[in-house]
Formats: structure tokens, sequence, C-alpha cells
């Protein structure tokens, strides 16, 4: 009898003990089975609690090793998914592999399994069980559902994936959307100890579901009608699920992110607006706010103290697939260590363009950045970071005639590929007549937004500098800081 045979036998088993209680599932079965007994998961999910703690591994050295690194894919949600009957935890093919692996020059596991620095994806749905799996295997994943199951399924994969690669060291995450929350519950939870080991080194999120998810907290019924299915995972990406099951959830917690180099991708543009006038303004990509999209806080050790990055691209949630800037930086990160902030740390504000009855001046400084090496190793000629006006998400600070301000506000933060050695800038900014949309500026008909600048200039990443710049609207200082990140 084959393993999968036999898991679906025993599955059929399990069904048998399960019981409806106050109309949800359980599973009647040993506590230690389920994970719950003694070093099991405190908040009704597999692993070690989400909370702060000291981890059983913390004297393994991390390795930071491209070419012993294990990039591992989670995909993101699918309304359907938990409908599968299909297997979970195999190897699965998905076109943006090849598109990573081009730009790296790495196998996926479809051309070589046991490479150490393979691609390689799997799928959680599904309800039926792997080849490798055990019977303690089975049992345990039969004791979950969603988001746990979810994250339980993909460490279970890992493990399996490092067994039949056995150079590699590490484990570098890639996940889109709703598979960030699914990286995040494995890594809180440290599932099968991949976080307590130090496996995982680099986590890249994509559109994630970062922090939970505004509309499923709020009005469900918007992602119900979105993608034209309910779901029993819309509940697990509240807000409030989040802080039940996982950690607080806006803040990094436990004690398993200080060596790990985390970069955070935000898409920006709304997708017609229908999440915008629903969330009353928010800045979002049709799915996600875009604060859902990254941690606003720590409350646990960083990696040289620093918050994961952030690299915003204007395209909506389901076009991020279409954008080679983020897999320019999926691809940066995975390669090189060298993180560069630019902060535009002055303004001054030496003409504010208004007149006597408007007030002070709405001032809005956005940038693009552009990387050379990324369009010599990868072919991308677009931006690499796209922070703009028409997204909402640069602050709105206002001026007296003659102000000086201090915002530091960061308008680029991230890996640059390897290799790099400069980055052209470009920082424009804005007087707000007429900006209803995200930043709620009207001061009258025939009044239109005013240019007070485009400035381009180059960034050194060899060295920290200050960069001023200057017309007859404004005197700005940009500050960029190079860290080596190990």
């Amino acid at each position: 009898m084959t393993g999968q045979a036999l898991g679906l036998m025993l599955l059929a088993l399990v069904a048998m003990l399960v019981c409806p209680t106050n109309g949800n599932t359980e599973i009647v079965m040993p506590a230690q089975a389920a994970g719950l007994g003694a070093g099991g998961g405190g908040q009704g999910g597999p692993g070690g609690d989400g909370g702060p703690g000291k981890p059983n591994g913390d004297d393994t050295e991390p390795s930071y090793d491209p070419a012993t690194t294990v990039i591992i894919h989670i995909h993101g949600y699918d309304p359907e998914g938990y409908l599968s009957a299909g297997t979970f935890g195999e190897d699965e093919w998905d076109d943006n592999l090849q598109v990573l692996a081009d730009m790296l020059d790495q196998p996926t596991w479809l051309e070589d399994s046991t490479a150490p620095n393979q691609i390689a994806a799997t799928t959680y749905y599904g309800s039926t069980p792997p080849e490798y799996y055990s019977l303690t295997d089975i049992l345990e994943d039969a004791a979950y559902t969603s988001i746990p199951q979810y994250a339980l399924r993909v460490a279970k994969y890992i493990i399996h994936v490092l067994e039949r690669a056995p150079d590699a060291e590490a484990v570098n995450l890639v996940s889109v959307s709703m598979g960030t929350e699914v990286a995040r519950y494995l890594i809180e939870h440290d599932l099968e100890g991949l976080s307590s080991t130090r496996k995982i080194t680099r986590w890249t999120s994509v559109v994630g579901v970062t922090i939970g998810n505004w509309a499923a907290s709020n009005v469900p019924d918007y992602l119900i009608d979105l993608f034209e299915q309910d779901s029993p995972d819309i509940p697990r990406m509240d807000y409030a699920w989040i802080d039940e099951s996982i950690s607080s959830h806006t803040a990094l917690n436990g004690p398993y992110y200080e060596h790990m180099i985390i970069n955070q991708w935000i898409a920006t543009d709304d997708d017609g607006g229908a999440l915008t006038v629903l969330s009353e303004g928010e800045p979002n990509d049709g799915v996600n706010l875009c604060e859902d999209q990254y941690f606003w806080s720590s409350n646990t050790t960083l990696l040289e103290g620093m918050m994961p990055g952030r690299s915003w691209i204007h395209t909506c949630h389901r076009c991020i697939a279409d954008s080679d800037a983020a897999f320019a930086g999926v691809a940066a990160m995975a390669h090189n260590n060298v993180r560069v902030t630019i902060t535009l740390s002055r303004v001054k504000a030496l003409d504010i363009h208004e007149g006597w009855l408007q007030g002070d001046g709405e001032f809005v400084f956005e940038s693009r950045v552009y990387s050379p090496m990324a369009i010599t190793l990868y072919g991308v000629t677009n931006p690499i970071n796209e922070y703009l006006l028409k997204s909402g998400n640069p602050p709105m600070h206002r001026y007296e005639e003659g102000e000086t301000r201090f915002p530091n506000t960061i308008m680029f933060d991230g890996i640059i590929p390897p290799g790099e050695t400069r980055l052209d800038v470009n920082i424009t900014g804005w007087e707000l007549d007429d900006h209803i949309e995200f930043y709620n500026v009207w001061e009258g008909w025939n009044e239109e937004d005013y240019e007070l600048g485009n400035f381009e200039f180059i960034v050194s990443t060899s060295m920290p500098d200050t960069y001023t710049l200057s017309n007859s609207s404004v005197e700005l200082d940009l500050t960029a800081t190079i860290t080596t990140l190990y």
C-alpha cells in the first residue's frame, strides 16, 4: 500500500472521530498528537507560542550564503482553495519560479530537486497528504484548518526540501498575499523548529497580508464579492484573529527575527478605487490597505536594529506578477546584503505658492529610484521603487513661507542588486490645491496642484552622504545611509 493510500485511509478514520461543536469542527485525539500538549501550540495551533520567549537553538550560526540557501515560494489566497481534494505539500510549478530562476541563474526544483540553491514551491491547499508524510504527520495535520494547517504544511515541505538537498543550509521565504500570514505564523510559532534553529535567514513579503486585512476585519462581504466566493480563510485574516492566534498584529514579536533579512513589497494602485471609498480614503492596492502590507513596529530584537525594509510599487494587488521591478527586488534580496536608506531629512519652504487667503502650503514629496545594475543583471529598466503622490502614501506636511521642518520621511529603503555602485533618484515636490483623493485638499475652482520642482541626482552606494537640492521654491536635504547586514 502506498503512503498516499494509507494517508487517505487514516484521514477517513480521523473523519469518523470528528464531532461538530457550536458549528465548528473539532478533532478528537490526544492533545500531544494535536500539538496542544507539552511544547504545543498554546493559541490553538501547532508549534510554540507566537509571543516573546527565548529560542531553543539561539546558539546556531545563521547562514546567508545564496549558494546554499533554498528559496521557498509561498502562494497567496485562493477563494476555492479550501475545497481542494488534491495533494498538498508536493512540489508545485508556478511560472513565477522560472522568472526568478532566470534572473538569479539558479535551478528550480523541476531542474534539480537536490540543488542546495533550488527555487521551490508547494501548495498548502488540498486534502490528500504527500508520500513523505508519516502517521504522526497525518494526525497532526488533521487537527487544524486554515492558516495554522497551511503553515504546518509549508513547514513540513521545507523540511522535506532540506532533507533532499543535504548541502542546503538556509531558507529564503518569498511569500505573496495571504502567504505572508502563513509565513508569519510559521515563523512566530517555530513550526518544525525552523525559526529556533535559524534556518530561515531571509524573508521577502510581496503584497502581504502582513498584519491582517482591513476588509476581512471590517467588511468581509467586500472580499466575498470581489472573489465571488466565500471562504473560511477570510475570518483568519481578521486583525483580531491574528492578535489571538499569532501575536499583536501590527508588530514583529517573538525571538526569531533578530537574524533575518526582511523586506516588504507594497502595492499602491487602488485598482478602480472601490476599497478607497469603502475605507474612507485609505491608500490601498484593491485588496489590502497599504498599511496592511508592512509591520508598523517591533517588540523584539531585529538585525542591525532596523525595521524591515519597505519597497513601494505602483501596481495593484492582483497585478503584482506583472511587475518586473518586484521580481528584481526579490532577486536582489536573494543575492545581496547591502541595504540603502534614503531619507528626506530637511525641507525649507522658500515659496509656498499660496494666496493670502489660502493659508499654509500643503507639501508632498514623491520619489522614483532606478538601479543601473537592475538593468544589467535583470533587464529591468522600470523604477525599483515608486513612492508616489497618486498612491496617497507620501505624507503631507503644511508649511508657512520660510519655514524649515525635519520630516525624516523615508523615500527609499531596500536591498540593492549585487555590485550596485549608484542609484539614480528622482524627487518631485508638490504643493496641493486640488487633491481630494487621499489628501482631502481642495482650495477652490480652477485650482491645480503646483509642482515645486523635479530633482534628479545620483546616490553613491559606497558611503553615507547628505545631498542638498534647491530651487526657488524649496531647499531639501536627503540623507543616504548604507548598511551591510552580514
